[in-house]
């Protein structure tokens, strides 16, 4: 009887107790089971970390592939051959956007800097922030190169998309960091040897002055493999279970719809804007 106090399957708990009737022995286990003393084992179900993150890829590529490589954003960027195609003001709003990104980086950053399922997870997470803390200086520098200053900005809001982007992730990672790296491969450029948006403006003769600081921002995430950073951290998840994975898949959607809403809202907003400054005062 010790041994089935500690816990053991009903075959072992047949062999301990007495011979008794294979109805009475059930009736035993049942009401064992009712006051909690036993609990019948199910077998865990689930995958492994790389196999859940592989088929969110699948899911957010497709997604990617019917919306934010269709939008006006970026076949621009793709089909731009000459001086003209895109507004220079589009390639200045752009930076300023991706500014006001990385200056509230931190508000989705810093809830996962302390993962505490997993050492390995929390410690690449760690040493990303260390490497990405700081470019939205890098981008600050290409703006004063405009005549945009660190005092302008402080007095601008950023496009509505922009923030939703912003918030979205500050949410997932206070709430389901789980999902929230599975954003972190897109974010940071997975599979991207070259930036399109660097392409096109190099193609139409933009700055090289203001470009310099916003490539060396792009630099960075290529050579610090930034884009694996996702599998990096899946690759560190043993297991998980079948109720996550179908959460992580369901939300991809919605975060690939809110990106794809801050890239057709820069082309919206900085193709007509009159100034490239959305002044506080003003809204």
């Amino acid at each position: 009887m010790e041994r089935l106090a500690r816990g053991c399957s009903q075959l072992d708990a047949e062999r301990i107790l007495p011979r008794q009737s294979a109805d009475e022995v059930r009736r035993l286990l049942i009401s064992l089971e009712n006051y909690g003393v036993i609990r019948p084992l199910a077998p865990a179900r689930g995958k492994t970390g790389l196999e859940v993150l592989l088929e969110v890829e699948d899911l957010s590529n497709r997604l990617l592939y019917q919306t934010l490589y269709r939008n006006p954003f970026w076949t621009h960027c793709q089909n731009a051959s000459q001086p003209g195609d895109i507004p220079e003001r589009v390639f200045h709003g752009m930076v300023i956007e991706n500014y006001h990104f990385l200056f509230r980086e931190s508000y989705f950053d810093a809830p996962v800097l302390s993962y505490v399922p997993n050492t390995q997870v929390r410690l690449a997470m760690n040493a990303f922030f260390a490497e990405e803390y700081g470019h939205d200086e890098l981008l600050l520098q290409a703006l004063n190169r405009i005549g945009v200053s660190r005092e302008d900005l402080a007095h601008t809001v950023p496009l509505p998309q922009t923030m939703a982007l912003c918030n979205a992730l500050a949410y997932w990672s206070h709430n389901d960091p789980l999902f929230f790296f599975t954003t972190l491969g897109i974010l940071e450029g997975k599979d991207i040897r070259q930036d399109s948006f660097l392409d096109a403006a190099y193609r139409l003769g933009v700055d090289a002055e203001f470009l310099r600081p916003v490539k060396a921002h792009s630099d960075i995430n290529l050579k610090g493999e930034h884009g694996s950073l996702t599998r990096k951290i899946f690759a560190q998840i043993p297991v998980v279970d079948q109720e996550t994975a179908r959460r992580l898949l369901a939300q991809t959607h919605l975060f690939v719809e809110l990106y794809d809403a801050f890239y057709s809202a820069v082309w919206r907003h900085y193709l007509h804007a009159d100034t490239l400054l959305r002044r506080i005062e003003h809204y």
